[in-house]
């Protein structure tokens, strides 16, 4: 039977099942209602043994421990009446009952076992109560009873199941949270203050990663005499509109009325109202817990602007802002936000009935029961979650059984190798059976996909399925990104790291290989490694007009060198063309003459002209120390020192060159002249 909640035009009654499981006789599914306090296993399930003491049927007194001795967990069966629910529970649980059951005393629908606020010395007990409460029909407690007296009785087994009394469709929780702003109306107040200020880390971690969506509300009465009566003007604002629900004690009344009360309600509505905008709305913890740690009716402060304003700036808003929001209170009009919530507690929103106690926890639709603790209410919001969607938190050992570890289940499990796995995911409730990733199947069969067969890997060189996956390796002379199989990334290993990779010169790295260079005027020899000498001459790329000599770069700085026949000399504008003499002169500025017509007197002169003719050749074809290459060179063609007249080459001088440090020897610089 699926569990579900019974309304009524003024109040829901939130169910679980109830599952006779023995005997064979009597097994049967059936409702039973969730208590208003006490621990339910909401998400859970729990299995135990009935016991009934015929000694203390109504469980109004206190047991003698230890109970019945069985093998399962003790449910304590107790009958209706006589004193409140609370005080049954309590001796239940004291008496070391792990459940109780409350056997219903006439034939009648099912309702919740409330506390009564009305004794607030009885209302008290349920704060040491952390069992799971129910209560079952008449007729259902009936058939448990006449099972445990039946001739040769055997155990009678039941379970309490939650799994379904919380709806679960998606990966998100909304809940809401009615609550009032008081902490002076004794120890509901005081359980509600505690409860903002613990919950409020675990409630701002589930919103801001978009686990949960929180809406706090504030219930609000309309006053029922006439607006200028004491009762209103102490109670309400806004001409009567709004009023207070919940009272304050004497030990603060003398100083803090009910406006007070519905006016900080309202300021906390805009709090929220405000931050939602900002999209922050998780703040509104900030602002709750810290005014409910600080701004106390104990310390006179509830209503102290310096406090509110202390506790307006841990949330990030203007005090500015928030009194805009909330408006006069003195107006005789209507106010948005409480408007809303005093027609969103009556109208049963939710199909599940009305807001009527304070404080009311709503989980995706479903008034939450029980005990208002950080860890209870917790486990109600993890149980909203679809399976395999709950955050971490819901999985954690303190909050349910790893149900996959005790390896009952019926999931798909793998044994071959060194590594043993299953289909079995833990999830909140329990456990489904879902095909780990790199298999595929329902779950109860799975087979391992081939990744690297069907192309689905990631893997940039080669790839080797294993089971539940693959693995990616490099080629020689790479690595993978982070040393990972799993990330399929292969890098060049720097092969020019070390000793430049063996080159001579240049290195660089291509598809993971050192691949070496040479600077201008030499190629990589048959080695790949080291630089030879290029004959430029013999190979016809070189530029000489008439001769030419090749040069080793690394030896002269030169690629080759450019010569001219006799009667030629280098021209003075292009270094790799031979001209004429006469020529040549003429671009010098000189008159044509014979060798042996020159006295010393007319070398010297000559000397001083070709002097002043290098200045201007400088000046013109700006190179280095050219008038020494022109006198040389005249000094070969009127005063031969050699067999021949030899002109100059050119060096193609290169970036490459000068990166491998190779000299580069300018034409004055040629031994000789």
């Amino acid at each position: 039977m699926a569990s579900c909640a019974i309304a009524s035009a003024q109040w829901v009654v939130e169910t679980n099942s109830f599952r006779i499981r023995e005997p064979a006789n009597v097994e049967g599914e059936y409702d039973s209602a969730i208590g208003d306090f006490g621990v339910p296993l909401y998400g859970g399930a729990l299995t135990g043994e009935i016991v009934y003491m015929e000694n203390n049927k109504l469980g109004c007194n206190v047991f003698s421990k230890p109970l019945v001795p069985v093998t399962l967990p003790v449910f304590l069966l107790v009958d209706r009446g006589d004193c409140y629910f609370v005080e049954k529970a309590y001796n239940a649980e004291k008496a070391g009952a792990k459940a109780i059951i409350v056997a219903d005393y006439k034939d009648e629908r099912l309702l919740t076992m409330a506390v009564p606020e009305d004794r607030p010395e009885i209302a008290a007990l349920k704060n040491d109560i952390t069992i799971p409460t129910a209560l079952i029909t008449e007729e259902v407690g009936q058939k448990i009873k006449d099972a445990l007296h039946a001739q040769n009785a055997a155990p009678v087994v039941v379970e309490l199941d939650w799994k379904e009394s919380v709806l679960h469709e998606d990966d998100r929780v909304e809940w809401d949270f009615w609550t009032s702003s008081n902490d002076g109306c004794g120890n509901a107040c005081d359980r509600q203050s505690e409860f903002k200020i613990a919950m409020r880390e675990t409630a701002q971690s589930l919103e801001k990663d978009k686990y949960a969506l929180f809406t706090p509300h504030f219930m609000v009465r309309k006053c029922s005499y006439n607006a200028d009566s004491t009762e209103c003007t102490t109670n309400c604002i806004n001409n009567g509109r709004y009023c207070a629900v919940d009272s304050i004690d004497d030990a603060f009344s003398h100083k803090f009325q009910g406006w007070q009360v519905v006016e900080e309600n309202k300021r906390q509505l805009c709090v929220h109202s405000l931050l939602s905008d900002k999209k922050e709305a998780w703040k509104w913890w900030d602002y709750a817990a810290g005014f409910a740690a600080e701004c106390t009716m104990a310390d006179g402060r509830f209503a102290d602007r310096s406090c509110i304003r202390a506790q307006l700036e841990k949330a990030g808003l203007e005090e500015a802002a928030v009194d805009t929001c909330m408006g006069d209170s003195t107006a005789d009009a209507t106010h948005d936000l409480l408007q809303g919530d005093y027609v969103l507690q009556g109208n049963d929103q939710w199909g599940n009935g009305k807001i009527l106690l304070l404080p009311t926890v709503i989980v995706n639709k479903h008034q939450y029961r029980g005990r208002l603790d950080v860890p209870s209410i917790l486990r109600a919001l993890c149980a909203g979650f679809s399976e395999t969607t709950e955050p971490e938190v819901c999985l954690a050992g303190s909050m349910q059984e790893d149900d996959c570890a005790a390896e009952t289940h019926s999931c798909w499990v793998h044994t071959e190798g060194k590594q043993s796995f299953s289909a079995c995911k833990d999830t909140f409730r329990g456990y489904v059976c879902q095909c780990p990733e790199g298999w595929r199947g329902d779950g109860f069969k799975c087979e391992d996909i081939d990744e690297c067969a069907e192309g689905t890997a990631q893997c940039q060189h080669t790839c080797s399925n294993i089971p539940g996956g693959y693995e990616c390796s490099c080629r020689d002379g790479f690595q993978l990104l982070g040393g990972h199989t799993s990330t399929g990334i292969c890098l060049p290993i720097n092969q020019c790291k070390e000793n430049k990779g063996g080159c001579e010169y240049g290195c660089d790295t291509d598809d993971g290989k050192a691949v070496c260079s040479c600077p201008t005027g030499l190629r990589l020899g048959e080695d790949g490694k080291r630089c030879i000498d290029i004959d430029e001459c013999a190979e016809g790329t070189a530029q000489c007009d008439q001769e030419c000599v090749n040069q080793d770069p690394r030896e002269t700085g030169r690629q080759y060198v450019c010569k001219c026949r006799s009667g030629y000399s280098i021209d003075i504008d292009n270094q790799h063309k031979c001209i004429t003499k006469d020529v040549y002169m003429a671009k010098l500025g000189l008159k044509n003459s014979k060798v042996g017509a020159w006295t010393i007197a007319g070398i010297v002169a000559m000397a001083t002209v070709l002097a002043v003719a290098a200045g201007y050749a400088v000046h013109r074809l700006r190179m280095r120390n050219v008038m020494q290459n022109e006198i040389r060179d005249i000094m070969r063609q009127y005063m031969p020192l050699e067999g021949n007249n030899v002109g100059e080459g050119l060096l193609e001088e290169s970036p490459r060159i000068k990166a491998a440090k190779i000299p580069v020897v300018s034409h004055a610089d040629e031994p000789g002249v």
